[in-house]
């Protein structure tokens, strides 16, 4: 008595999805006869292909492409054993959910910002460094600028010296990328600008417009590793319009984009975060400093006032935490999670403690109207210039 059967899968009706049922068709059937032919069943029996159907021994495998299944008649005995390795056959592709964090420190001549944590190498060793956020690792065998955190709600110090800089999250997005596959996040915005003028025989000019992304532009592959671990191609892009032009023809400028970029591998267990810094951009800041009250005294103001140019180096930090999703049920669970507390960032940075970190306000007045009397005591101020 021969039976019908058709395997279910958690997730879809169908046996199998199309791509892995092509895949079945042509590479596998030859490994079901063999893994069923261990069982006695199939073994030695000839497969014949038909125009819709496949013969194997005695078991008619039919594909049915409009309801995407596959049909075996056969015994109840064979039938069993092939649905054992369709299942095996059918497995839902896993997926990696990385979540982003993109931070822009700014340092200025007179500030240091850095990080203070753990660094682990791929053998697993631990090596404690105090660096720069982009310098490079004073001990150990690490990358400057790449290294691992210790744990999932960053286990770092932020420390500001002198003067507060400014520390400020840019994003915190999320993507959801297929093994091996790219995911891009952009962060920014399309500019149109002219990119070429042509002049028609009548003298009109025709002016080609085209739209360049201007942000931070992150591509990110996944690949999961045998161990568990998760390696991660990161190529970060940012770019900028700079107050330069280009003529490209008589009153038509063209804008000159600015452009950091940089492409890494990382790898990290689940759940861990990695951050990747490295691109910087210099610039220059002009500030009015004063001694409070005195300098705001007509006329007499100015001798308590004065003008400060700073080098500054604004640089981009970028936290990446994967974490493998086997089965898309997973991903409910972590929807729920992240509503009710974001394990990224919220409770590594939140606002009171990133002005605890970088230093705040009040406090800054209090020491720069203590170091105003002191020069005022010794008989020394400096006019502006």
């Amino acid at each position: 008595m021969n039976h019908q059967s058709q395997s279910d899968f958690p997730g879809t009706r169908s046996v199998m999805s199309w791509c892995m049922l092509l895949l079945f068709l042509s590479l596998s059937l030859g490994e079901l006869s063999a893994q069923v032919g261990r069982g006695g069943a199939l073994g030695g029996q000839t497969t014949r292909q038909y125009l819709n159907n496949t013969q194997v021994g005695d078991a008619l495998i039919e594909v049915d492409p409009e309801t995407r299944s596959v049909i075996v008649v056969t015994d109840e005995e064979t039938s069993l054993q092939i649905g054992d390795v369709l299942k095996t056959l059918d497995r839902p592709k896993p997926q990696v959910l990385i979540k982003v964090v993109f931070m822009e420190v700014t340092h200025r001549d007179d500030l240091d910002v850095g990080v203070e944590g753990g660094w682990t190498n791929v053998s697993g060793s631990t090596t404690n460094i105090v660096q720069s956020v982009f310098g490079m690792a004073t001990q150990g065998q690490g990358q400057g600028g790449i290294y691992q955190l210790l744990d999932n709600d960053f286990n770092v110090t932020l420390k500001a010296i002198a003067e507060a800089g400014k520390l400020e999250v840019l994003s915190r997005p999320s993507i959801l990328a297929r093994n091996n596959q790219e995911a891009i996040i952009t962060v920014g915005q399309e500019v149109p600008f002219i990119d070429n003028v042509n002049f028609l025989q009548g003298g009109q000019q025709v002016n080609t417009v085209v739209y360049r992304d201007i942000g931070i532009i992150l591509r990110v592959t996944p690949f999961i590793t045998q161990d568990g671990m998760v390696e991660m191609i990161v190529a970060p892009e940012i770019s900028t319009i700079s107050d330069e032009t280009v003529t490209i023809s008589a009153g038509v400028e063209a804008p000159v984009f600015a452009k950091r970029a940089a492409e890494t591998v990382v790898v990290t267990p689940h759940g861990k975060t990695v951050i990747i810094g490295g691109l910087m951009e210099k610039n220059k800041i002009e500030s009015k400093r004063k001694v409070p009250i005195l300098g705001d005294i007509p006329l007499l103001g100015w001798a308590f006032r004065r003008t400060v140019k700073e080098d500054t180096k604004t640089e981009l930090l970028i936290f990446l935490t994967p974490f493998i999703v086997q089965d898309p049920r997973e991903l409910d669970k972590m929807t729920v999670a992240e509503s009710k507390n974001s394990e990224l960032v919220s409770k590594a940075f939140t606002e009171e403690e990133l002005n605890q970190f970088v230093g705040e306000v009040e406090g800054l007045k209090k020491e720069e109207d203590k170091e105003a009397d002191q020069k005022k005591k010794k008989g020394w101020f400096r006019r502006g210039k």
